[in-house]
């Protein structure tokens, strides 16, 4: 098994944890806040990673984000395996007005999931022209609704 380091920047802070043994995710907590605008609003989690060698970090919302008028403003946040500074989120508000207050009701609670990532490397080749499917270039809609 590998083994991802983490690095604590709070000391009250708890270890990130899986809720369910099972889970793919580690339930990151927003530790603090600092409001950028009315909507937008950067989130400290209080950690940093270094992934074991070959793997990388995805962050992405917790399904109970949803209960909120907030979404990770980026949808994934992909974290790279060198980087070594604090995992911070950008949260959007989409309710009416100012997202201030809801904003600060978000301290404490976990609100991401960080995902360790098996990296892969490919080398790029430019073609003139790509190999036949039987789909071809059918995208958004095509199978039906």
């Amino acid at each position: 098994m590998s083994t991802l380091r983490l690095q604590l920047h709070y000391p009250d802070m708890s270890v990130p944890q899986r809720a369910h043994p099972k889970d793919v995710g580690l339930d990151l907590t927003a530790m603090a806040l600092e409001p950028h605008n009315e909507r937008l609003f950067f989130v400290d989690t209080g950690i940093s990673v270094e992934p074991p060698e070959g793997y990388y970090v995805e962050v992405v919302a917790r399904s109970s984000l949803s209960k909120t008028d907030f979404i990770l403003a980026n949808s994934v946040g992909i974290i790279d395996p060198d980087y070594r500074g604090r995992i911070r989120l950008v949260l959007r508000y989409l309710g009416e007005g100012s997202g201030v207050d809801a904003a600060a009701e978000l301290i404490g609670r976990r609100v991401a999931q960080l995902i360790l990532r098996c990296r892969e490397e490919a080398n790029v080749e430019v073609v003139s022209k790509l190999g036949e499917t039987g789909r071809g270039s059918g995208g958004f809609g095509s199978s039906g609704s």
